[in-house]
């Protein structure tokens, strides 16, 4: 830029009038410098942002966070994880959903972060997930409480390799934390309490499959009297599932069928309606079984959580679990 040189006004420069062209050169002048200004203050970092953190370009995200029960988050092992290291992240379906556990206030909401719907990045197939952090504002209380959330990936990944999990913000500052977890790495709920007869669900009547059929006798297994509660197998694992039931040789004794239904990823729900009124039950011994189609089919490759109502009472309910291996096989 070149400098120009300061001389003296003389009076007769003082006394030189404008003319029409400097007119408008001045005015071209004063609106350029007003332009400028406003471009200023509008300019970025002049105010302060309170928006999160966007996903990128090149990623997709999964459905809304699913909050995990606290008798869920009673797993053996799990509470001392996450008191060492202040988090845990386990597969809750092997190349689907991951699990993120957290440590913070028992008051939870705006005390402890929030996550975000999980991300996965298309070219590095690492998954994102981002926290809000906690409201400075909230009172919360001073215990310490495990905090876990389920969240399914937006498309499904190698179940066989290794995943990044990569959590944004979870201490602050837009810090990011990077978790590896393997095929191994599953999340184990921890004991179920017996529900209070106001919580046993109502059964399944919708997204149920075709209706429950009863399993012939010389397709059951040998009767163990010593088995009074329901147990689950697998028929075509996935697919169509068993419920053995022992009980009376008096058919009218029998708890009914009714119909089964998925209720997350890795959880089934069976409802079985319990005979009421007077009955003469006879002291006898009888396996009895029936054939559960599923409407949508889970993934057998883990453990499944089947939820079994109405088989030792009309307000009765048992969580089982059904392993991969637990197929039926015939006497």
């Amino acid at each position: 830029m070149r400098r120009s040189e300061s001389r003296p006004l003389t009076t007769a420069a003082l006394a030189v009038r404008p003319t029409g062209r400097s007119r408008r050169m001045l005015a071209a002048v004063a609106l350029t410098g007003a332009a400028a200004l406003l471009a200023a203050c509008s300019a970025p970092g002049a105010a302060p942002t309170t928006a999160p953190p966007q996903p990128s370009s090149t990623s997709a995200a999964g459905d809304a966070p699913v909050e995990i029960t606290d008798e869920r988050l009673q797993a053996e092992g799990l509470f001392e994880a996450v008191s060492d290291d202040g988090y845990a992240v386990r597969w809750v379906e092997v190349g689907a959903s991951v699990a993120v556990v957290i440590g913070g206030s028992g008051g939870g909401g705006g005390c402890i972060p929030q996550p975000h719907a999980a991300e996965l990045d298309e070219a590095t197939e690492a998954v994102v997930v981002r926290f809000d952090p906690p409201d400075p504002a909230v009172m919360c209380t001073a215990d310490f409480t495990l905090h876990g959330w389920e969240l399914a990936l937006p498309s499904e990944v190698d179940p066989n390799a290794t995943l990044q999990v990569q959590l944004v913000n979870l201490r602050g500052d837009d810090e990011t934390t990077e978790v590896e977890i393997g095929p191994d790495d599953i999340f184990v709920s921890g004991p179920t309490a017996d529900p209070q007869p106001s919580l046993i669900p109502d059964p399944p009547t919708e997204g149920t499959g075709a209706a429950p059929t009863p399993i012939p006798d010389a397709q059951l297994p040998e009767p163990d009297p010593m088995v009074q509660d329901a147990y689950v197998r697998w028929i075509e694992p996935g697919r169509r599932l068993a419920v053995l039931l022992g009980g009376s040789g008096a058919t009218q004794c029998v708890p009914t069928p009714i119909a089964a239904k998925n209720s997350g990823i890795a959880a089934i729900e069976v409802a079985f309606e319990f005979p009421s009124g007077d009955m003469d039950c006879s002291a006898d011994y009888r396996l009895y079984g029936w054939a559960f189609e599923l409407e949508e089919p889970v993934s057998a490759t883990l453990p499944v959580e089947v939820t079994v109502t109405g088989t030792a009472a009309a307000d009765s309910s048992i969580v089982l679990t059904l392993a991969p291996e637990d197929v039926l096989e015939a006497r």
